[in-house]
């Protein structure tokens, strides 16, 4: 039961993590990520082909002049990484793993001794 309200009391901290978004530009083989501000609700709007093609440097983009040309081989994504949630859900799954590695390394032991601690003999009848 502490277990639990120590998950609840956790769940606003997560709630409010600092969550750092990206944008990754492929221009045909080769690909930049770039991180993308959180001032905006919905910061994966921006990761588009213009964002790419302002911040790409050093001609990776150079067949690609601008957001209006039609191309196969330019691609955007846009993911989270290093969030608390994650690395919380990470974490509780490897704690729960541990936990379960360590049950089934005492199990024989813990049933021997609950066998053994049920066993009842008869008592015999004074009557």
């Amino acid at each position: 039961m502490n277990m639990l309200y120590a998950l609840l009391w956790l769940l606003p901290v997560i709630q409010s993590a600092e969550i750092k978004m990206f944008c990754k530009c492929f221009c045909g083989s080769n690909s930049t990520i770039f991180e993308i501000p959180t001032v905006d609700l919905k910061p994966c709007a921006n990761c588009t082909k213009q964002f790419c093609l302002d911040n790409v440097k050093d001609g990776l983009c150079d067949g690609i002049a601008d957001a209006t040309c039609p191309s196969n081989d330019f691609k955007t994504a846009c993911f989270a990484r290093d969030s608390v949630k994650d690395e919380v859900i990470v974490h509780l799954f490897l704690f729960i793993t541990f936990v379960l590695i360590v049950f089934s390394l005492f199990k024989p032991w813990i049933d021997k001794w609950t066998q053994s601690r049920t066993r009842y003999q008869a008592v015999a009848n004074s009557s």
